[in-house]
Parts: structure tokens; sequence; C-alpha cells
């Protein structure tokens, strides 16, 4: 576990809960980690920022109530003094500004680095339900918006809070010394104002989260849009998909806009309290004058700095806004940094060899069965295939085996150990999966096969192509094997997709091969010829085949025939069809669909 994944789970204990303004700059603040020492230089930079400003107002001051006492005579050194100090605050100003800005920006975009990583690195490490029950969107979201809320905080929003602080306090320090009774009257309207301000804040804070979400659900609604629009179009639903998306943005303004009308009386209260201090000091300065306690330069003083007083604070608001938007992005960030992983072995053990034994299996999604006490094995550098109707788990069953999900009972072994018992790096390495569903990395066609291999040459990709009987096709594009593939692959066939895969795939050179439908796209002049690879692979490797596309598995050694999530046939191809079983029907099926014409009776 990284340092930000720990600290954010002990931080965030309870991701739904809702926390006051303090707990969230704690929570934010913890979140800083090892960075805080920096964050907080930039923060006491940025207070010094503000102090020196409140020293430029204390000169002005000085100046002006010096030249209206009758008895005062300009001195050089009285004009040296107040040059300096003018001087000093403009270059105070100037130089920690800088800083402060300088550091907090390194220290947010560390900050903002790390956690992505995190996050990435959690992604990686989560069961692949975990994935399939979220919405895309959601994810997305949560490392560009929600990471960017934080950033803008952390470079941002705390040293807005040090610098909205700086001002006020340098006027009171100077108040003090002039008449605590003034100062006290100044200070009054603050305390007073301070509860209205938590109480607005927890306010925000519900109504924050539901608001991040719902701009989640809005960036669902137009990912799904632009990846859909091939099919909105052919079915001319452009206008039903502009629907759904404007209906996901009009919700997120609408509890946008309810966010604002419920935050508009406490945060109108919390300014007018805030403000009462002004009459507040006017009544005490003149009290105080008329009473012969503090003289009419001391008068003046107070009156000149109430604006400069509660102006700074006022900007609270706009930074409370932030503090509460960057604490929901965080409570989001929460369901995936502090959602559990397959758990590892605490003392990993290795494989004997490369057999696989599912032993009483049994796994369902949730409520629902899938395999039912499946206990079966495949022999190391054999060729098995999985077959049977829609539904009837041959999927679930390689998704298993790299466990992408944990079984619900019974265990899978290879070489003789439970893979709960390897380490997740171990049993990756061990397994290649071709997915029925291929993806390719936007880049070239070379670096999505070398993604198998990271030192691979330029010899070897080309041996995986050449073995996958995609060399052919590679070569025939403009730029060979240094085509751009679009995002997903978009600028390939889905059977030229699916070969790159098998070609990475090979490349990997896993003991262990599972290929769950691959060859479903490949075209009848492609198939004969992948067979033959296939046969070829299976020499020394154990491998699992899934297909619905039965003349991809007759070379198998062993056929299972699952139905409703048990084994209820299994054998060789000779043998299956020549029975009365559910292979020899598929088989029969599937023949019949093979030879069938438009047109045909």
């Amino acid at each position: 576990m990284s340092d930000i994944e720990r600290t954010m789970t002990g931080i965030a204990p309870d991701a739904g809960a809702v926390r006051s303004d303090l707990e969230s700059l704690k929570r934010l603040w913890a979140l800083a980690g090892p960075l805080r020492g920096t964050v907080l230089t930039g923060i006491v930079y940025r207070f010094a920022q503000s102090f020196c400003l409140g020293l430029g107002f204390g000169t002005a001051i000085l100046l002006v109530t010096d030249l209206l006492k009758d008895d005062f005579t300009p001195t050089t050194g009285w004009a040296l003094t107040m040059t300096a100090l003018a001087s000093l605050s403009l270059f105070g100003q100037l130089l920690f500004g800088f800083l402060s800005s300088k550091i907090t920006w390194f220290a947010a975009f560390d900050l903002g680095a790390e956690l992505r990583l995190a996050m990435l690195d959690r992604l990686r490490r989560l069961p692949l339900g975990f994935h399939l029950s979220r919405n895309r969107g959601d994810t997305v979201t949560m490392l560009t918006s929600d990471m960017q809320m934080v950033e803008n905080f952390m470079l941002d929003g705390l040293p807005r809070i040090a610098e909205a602080f700086g001002l006020p306090i340098a006027i009171l320090i100077f108040l003090a010394f002039q008449d605590w009774v003034v100062a006290l009257a100044a200070l009054a309207s603050i305390l007073v104002a301070v509860p209205v301000y938590l109480k607005a804040s927890r306010r925000l804070a519900e109504l924050g989260i539901r608001r991040q979400d719902m701009q989640a659900a809005a960036a669902a609604r137009m990912i799904e849009f632009v990846q859909g629009i091939a099919v909105i179009r052919a079915f001319n639903r452009l206008a039903k998909g502009a629907e759904d998306f404007r209906a996901a943005l009009q919700t997120f303004r609408d509890l946008s806009v309810r966010m604002v009308l419920r935050l508009t009386l406490p945060l109108v209260g919390f300014g007018l309290i805030l403000m009462l201090g002004v009459p507040l000091i006017l009544f005490a300065a003149g009290w105080r004058w008329l009473g012969g306690e503090i003289g009419a330069a001391t008068a003046i003083t107070a009156c000149m700095l109430i604006y400069a007083t509660y102006g700074p604070l006022l900007s609270l608001i706009a930074v409370m806004e932030a503090t509460r938007m960057a604490d929901a992005s965080l409570t989001r960030m929460d369901r995936i940094l502090t959602a559990q992983p397959l758990p590892e072995a605490a003392a990993p053990k290795e494989p004997d060899g490369f057999d696989i034994a599912f032993d009483d299996l049994s796994f369902g999604y949730g409520e629902t069965p899938v395999l039912k006490r499946l206990t079966f094995t495949v022999p190391e550098r054999t060729m098995t295939a999985i077959v049977g109707p829609s539904g009837a788990g041959k999927s679930t069953v390689l998704n298993l085996l790299p466990r992408f999900w944990d079984v619900g009972g019974g265990a899978i072994r290879i070489g003789g150990v439970d893979i709960r018992e390897m380490s997740s790096e171990r049993l990756s390495r061990l397994i290649t999966v071709v997915f029925q569903d291929v993806y390719l990395f936007s880049g070239t066609i070379f670096d999505n096969i070398a993604f198998g291999k990271a030192s691979a040459t330029q010899d070897e990709v080309e041996a995986a192509a050449k073995a996958a009987q995609a060399h052919a096709f590679i070569e025939a594009l403009p730029d060979g094997y240094r085509t751009r593939v679009g995002e997903g692959g978009a600028s390939l066939s889905g059977g030229e997709r699916q070969r790159v895969s098998i070609a990475r795939a090979i490349l990997k050179d896993a003991p262990i091969v599972l290929l769950d439908e691959a060859t479903a796209a490949i075209d009848p002049t492609n198939e004969r010829a992948l067979q033959a690879a296939l046969a070829a692979l299976v020499a020394e490797k154990t491998l699992i085949v899934v297909a619905h596309k039965l003349s991809t598995v007759r070379a198998a050694d062993d056929i299972l025939v699952l139905d409703e999530g048990r084994i209820v046939e299994r054998g060789g191809h000779d043998d299956l069809v020549a029975g009365s079983g559910l292979y020899a029907s598929l088989w029969r099926h599937w023949t019949e669909a093979a030879n069938w014409r438009i047109g045909h009776k």
C-alpha cells in the first residue's frame, strides 16, 4: 500500500461522512503527507505576503495621522522611515508572493502526480468485478476533474486561507497597540460570524458530493455518446443521444443552482454579521475618543482600517466552496482508494509445473450462481476447449483463473498450488489472456504487440505476428509495423485487431494461454492458418479455449461441454459428435448456420 493510500484510508474511515470545514481541512492537510513541510512553507510565505500588505496600510495610516497632528514637524529621519516601511511592504509582497506561488504550485503538482499514481495502482489491483460494476465516466471524472479540484485547492485554496487571515491579524495587532477596546470591538463580529460560516459549510458538504456525482454522470453520458456515435447515427438516434446528454447536464445544473440557493441565506448571514463590526468599531472608537481615552489619530486610524479588516475574511466564502468541492472529490476518490483488492498471500508459493486443476469450484455474481461444483483438470502443454450455450459460464471459468474474481467455493490450482497462495505478479506472468472484446492501445502496431514483452526486438515482434497470421496484412499497410492503430485500434478491422491481440499473447510467452472467443472475428481464409498456429502453440503451452465457433476446437485434446454451470459432457470432438448429447446438438446447429445463405430454404 502506498503512502497516499495509507493516508486516505487512515483519515477517511467513512467515505460517506459529512465533515465540517475544519475536519475537511485536516483531511486535506493529512493528504499532503511528506509534502506537508513544503506546503506549510508556501502557506507561511502567503501569510507573510498578506502581513506585508498590512504593513503598507499601517505605514499609510501612520503617515496620515502624523501629518494631522498640530505640533508635528516632518524631519528627514521621519521621511526615510516612512519610505523604508513602504518599500519593505512592497518588496515583501512581491518576494513572498513569488515564493508562495512557486512552492505551492510545485507541491500541488507533485501531490497530484502521487495521488494519480496511487489511484491507478489501486485500480490495477482491484478485482475486475469492481470495474464492471462502475460507470466508466465516473472513474474518468475522478482522474480528471476531481483530481483537478484537489490540486487547485492545494495550490490556491490553502494559501488563500492564510492570505485571508494575514492582513486582519496584522491590523488587529496594530489596533491592539493603539487601544485594546477598539481591537476587541473589531474582533467581536468575527467571533460571532464563525459559527454561521461553519454551519453553512456543513450544508454545502452533502450537496458538494452529490454535485460531483452528477458531474460524473454527465461525463459518462458524453463518453457514451462519443463512443457510440456510429451506432447512434446508423439508427438515426442523434437527437436521442443529445437529449440524454442534455438531461444529465440539466440535472447537474439544477443541483448546482439548488446548492447556491441553499447557501445564499447562511452566507449572506455570515457576511452581514461580519460587517456589523463596521458600526461597532465606529461606535467604540467614537465613544473612546469622546471620553478622552484615545486621541483623534487613533480614532481615525480605526475608521480607516475597518474595511481592510473584514474584506479579506469575506473572501473565505469562495475558499469555503473550494474546500468543500475538494473534500467532495476526495470522498469520491475514497471509493477507489479504500476499496479492498483481492487478498495477497503472506508467503507466496511457487507452482510445480503448469497443469491446472479446478477442484469443486463454485462461483456466482452476487446472489446469482454461475458455476456449480465444477471439477476438472487441464494437463500441462495440452489444449482444452470449453463450449456450451450462452450463459453456461464458459467465460467465467477463464476469468477466475487469473483471479479477476475470487472463487466462491472450492479452489483453482496451478502446478499443485492454489492461485490464492501465489503473488498477483507471479500469477500474471504465468497467464496470458486473449479477450473476446479486443482492445488495442493508441499507438503503433509494433507498440501493441510489444506490450506483451517490453524488451521485444523487431525480429521477435515479427515472429509473433507471423505465428498469429498477422504479418502479411501488417506489411501491406503504408507504415508497416509503425502504423498507428488509433484509439482502441479503430483503424483496423475486427479480424486484424484480433490477430494483433493474439500476436501480443504469443510474444508474452506465458506458459498458460487463455483464449476467450479469440477467433470469433477471424475470416474463413485465415481460420485454418490460425488453427495451425494454435496447434503449434499447444506443444509448449497449457491452452484453454472458449469458443462458440466449434470449428476452432476440433483439434483440442479435451472438450468440456458446460450447461448451467456444470460439465455435462467431456471428450474428444469425434466421440462427442458421434453421441446424442448437447455437443452433438451444438455441432449440428453450428453446421447448419455455417451453410446458411440468404434465400436458403
